[in-house]
């Protein structure tokens, strides 16, 4: 394994947070990447306890400026693998601090801005690595005109999240065709269905599948 510095996203819980474990696990420094630090500190703790690696850093992605912040606080860091596993499907419409529909936000712009911003760090002194999250339900994706200016009228879940990750897919793509002759390897992954909070849907049949489907799918372990 490389023993750079490794950043994933949305670290707190799910597939990130076993996927932070695991890589903890083997002694390599690790930035949590989070949208509620708050929230993740706890995690994090708690994986330092288990793993016994004090080399687990915490910050905030919830913001352009955050993420700004994050990259320019690395003062020029190697780093060798990032995780943009970071997603949401919102049930509702509502916007991230910068004004951007929640899941186009957090699931496209974000890991857009986060990659490019982190590109320079990347690749320089040896082989490095990014894993993008797509979805199968990127089938039923569109990147239109509206993409980015989705609004409470328009907004449909089942819309938002397949677009969003229809154009991961697409970044994926475009991406590693611009890195090609550098020492950047791109790729995108879809992990299936997993027992994650993604799933619930805030409906009344929410009971029916936790205890009739979460236990027929992946764990997060497996996920990651």
């Amino acid at each position: 394994m490389n023993k750079g510095l490794f950043i994933i996203t949305g670290a707190n819980g799910g597939m990130g947070m076993a996927i932070t474990r695991a890589i903890a696990g083997t002694g390599v420094p690790v930035i949590m990447a989070c949208r509620n630090v708050e929230r993740a500190a706890g995690v994090r703790d708690e994986i330092v306890r288990e793993t016994g690696n004090g080399r687990v850093e915490l910050h905030d992605l919830a913001s352009v400026a955050s993420i700004r912040s994050l990259v320019d606080g690395l003062n020029g860091r190697e780093v060798s693998v990032l995780v943009n596993n970071a997603g949401i499907m919102c049930r509702d419409f509502t916007t991230t601090v910068d004004g951007l529909e929640m899941t186009v936000g957090v699931n496209y712009v974000g890991t857009w801005l986060l990659t490019n911003w982190l590109l320079p760090n990347m690749g320089r002194t040896g082989k490095a690595r990014i894993i993008n999250t797509s979805s199968v339900t990127c089938k039923m994706g569109e990147v239109g005109d509206r993409f980015f200016k989705l609004d409470p009228e328009h907004y449909r879940r089942f819309k938002a999240y397949p677009n969003s990750k229809l154009a991961i897919l697409m970044f994926t793509t475009e991406l590693a065709r611009r890195v090609q002759g550098r020492a950047i390897t791109v790729n995108a992954v879809d992990p299936g269905v997993v027992n994650t909070g993604m799933i619930t849907m805030h409906r009344w049949f929410d009971p029916i599948t936790d205890l009739l489907f979460r236990p027929l799918i992946k764990s997060p372990e497996k996920g990651a």
